[in-house]
């Protein structure tokens, strides 16, 4: 099926499906997840995506083909840590779509949140209209599922897209640490430990996005300056407009 993010690269995963309630129409073909992308990368332990436009973004990406299947990427979604992950899928009688996450075991880990991708293929969905979405997680599969947002996408009018809002904070901060990116485009600005709260790297604005959150943004003049189209030229800055 057609990635729609330039460059995506899939590598090494975990890769496990749990499935939909019985007699559900949105069947779950399959379900993908990445290892935790909150530490330094390890040969073998990649993410699913290798999407460095998507740093510092929280995205959902979709993309429909003529056969009835569409794709759903959940990229850098904050969960607990955890070696593996499953996924399933339902459709509520109104016709929202819930997807939700679990870890293959109920093991409290002392690591705090990681970044993960997570990515459905399903079959049986009504494109004909656009689809709400759900998203959630339970610690593992005995355990209650916590919703969360619920995002409209535009499966109707375009074969494929993309919408991003920022990474919440201290889920990116921990990302940014592990990884050395702080300062970097639409990372947290300074160094993520309090030392240094302004700085980025050349060509960045340190600018506010929001209460006590300051990202490093890249200057545009319009929406084709804005790498991967996923976010918007908006008051000379790349910024993500999406509140989801």
């Amino acid at each position: 099926m057609k990635r729609m993010l330039v460059g995506a690269i899939f590598v090494s995963v975990v890769s496990c499906a749990g499935g939909t309630e019985t007699g559900n129409p949105a069947a779950l073909k399959s379900f993908t997840a990445s290892t935790c992308k909150s530490q330094a990368p390890e040969p073998g332990r990649q993410a699913l995506l290798r999407a460095s436009d998507a740093d510092g973004l929280q995205c959902v990406a979709w993309s429909r083909d003529a056969g009835g299947f569409l794709s759903l990427e959940l990229l850098n979604f904050p969960e607990p840590c955890g070696d593996k992950y499953l996924g399933t899928s339902s459709l509520t009688p109104e016709g929202e779509l819930q997807l939700s996450v679990y870890k293959d075991s109920c093991e409290v880990n002392r690591c705090d949140l990681c970044v993960f991708d997570f990515d459905f293929e399903l079959a049986g969905v009504d494109t004909g209209h656009s689809l709400d979405v759900r998203t959630g997680s339970a610690i593992c599969a005995s355990k209650p599922t916590i919703w969360d947002d619920t995002i409209t996408l535009a499966v109707d009018q375009d074969a494929s897209g993309v919408r991003c809002r920022y990474l919440e904070r201290s889920a990116l901060e921990q990302y940014g640490r592990g990884r050395g990116t702080c300062g970097e485009r639409n990372m947290p600005c300074g160094d993520c430990a309090g030392l240094d709260t302004q700085s980025c790297g050349a060509g960045l604005s340190c600018s506010v996005v929001g209460d006590t959150d300051s990202r490093c943004l890249a200057a545009c003049v319009s929406d084709d300056d804005c790498a991967g189209g996923l976010m918007k030229c908006q008051d000379g800055l790349c910024q993500s407009s999406a509140d989801f």
